[in-house]
């Protein structure tokens, strides 16, 4: 159902003014294993919004060792409202929504619903190409009118539907899979060692889409870039077709494997890092190249299996 929501800007012409923030105390939490933004609204007798409005969250995931501003002084709560009151002003000269992609959707067509062009979509999501996949989240900034759009019954279960076809055809390619070996050769395992401490060394680089150099990666480029100064041959694939077709699933990973997640911006394999030992693994996230844990809530909820190149025996 679609609703119009109109900003009215009554005249007004704001230029050449500059706000300056209050310095704002804040009680600060770390986030422990077992939390839940709940749980730590509770403990602090406040909300969950209020956590997310203080944090700047849009959604609910949090992070072990994340620290989040649980409380704020006086003075705080006085710069958050003049803040909240210039940042209303702004607003009104220029507000932005978020479209999330389903199937069917193309750049042209969401383009047609927001009243605005191709050409500016890409210049907002920063995106290079007109290739868009299900389930990605768009930036539409608006400075007049906004379509504000909630999925329809027909979208919602089109998604869902596309999620159980998606997962049906893991299921079936992992049943399909002969299991890799227990051990590998010394060949391998010393091209593993080799790729595991060039993995270490871009700790900190960061997330660029499309990137598989020093300067920045994604996920699969990240896997491309280290196994082949590894010694380890591979072309420049994406996350689903490295799982589709080149490699096969293991009982017990090795460090130097593969770990694949599914469901982290499309319903179907949408990720991948190389396995390090104990749970964890290291890969190109949000906020670069860093180490994450399977075991986590977020990870654990959107894991799939370990595998190995088929190449490596």
């Amino acid at each position: 159902m679609k609703k119009a929501i109109k900003m009215a800007l009554a005249g007004a012409v704001i230029s050449g003014v500059f706000y300056a923030a209050p310095t704002a105390e804040a009680a600060s939490y770390t986030v422990q294993k077992g939390d839940t933004l709940s749980k730590i609204a509770k403990a602090h007798n406040t909300t969950i919004q209020q956590l997310k409005q203080w944090n700047q969250l849009t959604g609910d995931q949090i992070y072990i060792a994340q620290t989040l501003t649980v409380a704020q002084t006086e003075s705080a709560g006085k710069a958050e409202s003049e803040n909240t009151a210039n940042k209303e002003v702004e607003n009104e000269l220029h507000n932005s929504i978020s479209h999330k992609v389903i199937k069917g959707d193309t750049l042209t067509k969401v383009a047609k619903k927001y009243n605005t062009t191709v050409d500016q979509i890409l210049v907002w999501n920063d995106l290079k190409t007109d290739a868009i996949q299900v389930g990605q989240q768009l930036t539409i900034k608006i400075t007049n009118e906004v379509i504000s759009e909630a999925p329809t019954a027909s979208e919602v279960e089109e998604e869902n539907n596309f999620k159980e076809t998606a997962d049906a055809a893991i299921e079936k390619q992992l049943n399909s899979e002969k299991t890799a070996p227990l051990t590998i050769s010394a060949v391998s395992t010393e091209q593993y060692t080799k790729a595991l401490e060039i993995a270490k060394q871009a700790i900190g680089i960061p997330y660029k889409y499309g990137g598989n150099t020093m300067e920045g990666f994604d996920c699969s480029g990240f896997v491309s870039y280290v196994y082949n100064n590894a010694g380890i041959k591979l072309g420049r694939k994406s996350s689903l077709q490295y799982f589709q077709q080149d490699t096969q699933k293991v009982q017990n990973p090795l460090p130097g494997d593969i770990v694949f997640f599914k469901n982290t911006f499309i319903p179907n394999i949408s990720h991948m890092g190389i396995y390090i030992g104990d749970n964890q693994f290291i890969h190109a996230g949000s906020k670069g190249i860093a180490i994450g844990n399977v075991t986590e809530k977020y990870w654990s909820e959107r894991f799939v299996a370990f595998k190995r190149l088929t190449t490596v025996k």
